[in-house]
């Protein structure tokens, strides 16, 4: 049977993995994906990233990586409560991240280098989804992983 952490205990995550270097990581992969996009805003992506565009779906599988990622360390960096009934509905850090990408995917009409494809957001949503998730599970899949080796030592 697995032990319960004792609610004095920190949860094993915060003793395994620093928060000042899970807010770093998502900071600075923000940082990168803001590059990105400065990129994609000056017609440059094909050059930058061919096989993308020689990949069935390379666009959309690009999107789910970058926007799940970022939403799976942000989430994990800036805890916030969630809004509705559920855990997993909407935390307020995903819902930020929703409208940030939602505003770059609609500024997309107003670039001339670029072509606004409600796929491209359709798939965000997919990435922010499986982000928010992962972030939401991994403590649990974590603490019960902590508690299987406590036992079994």
């Amino acid at each position: 049977m697995v032990s319960q952490p004792n609610s004095a205990e920190p949860l094993p995550i915060a003793v395994s993995v620093k928060p000042h270097l899970i807010r770093a990581a998502a900071i600075g992969f923000g940082v990168f994906l803001i590059a990105v996009v400065f990129i994609a805003n000056r017609g440059e992506a094909e050059r930058w990233w061919p096989f993308l565009y020689h990949m069935p779906y390379g666009d959309k599988i690009g999107h789910i990586g970058l926007f799940g990622t970022l939403c799976f360390l942000c989430n994990l960096a800036f805890p916030s409560r969630h809004f509705g009934r559920r855990p997993f509905l909407i935390t307020l850090t995903t819902l930020v991240l929703l409208a940030v990408i939602t505003l770059e995917e609609i500024s997309q009409l107003y670039i001339p280098t670029r072509n606004f494809d409600l796929l491209d957001w359709l798939a965000d949503l997919v990435a922010i989804t499986a982000g928010q998730t992962a972030a939401c599970l991994y403590p649990r899949i974590f603490r019960r992983k902590v508690d299987t080796e406590k036992t079994t030592s």
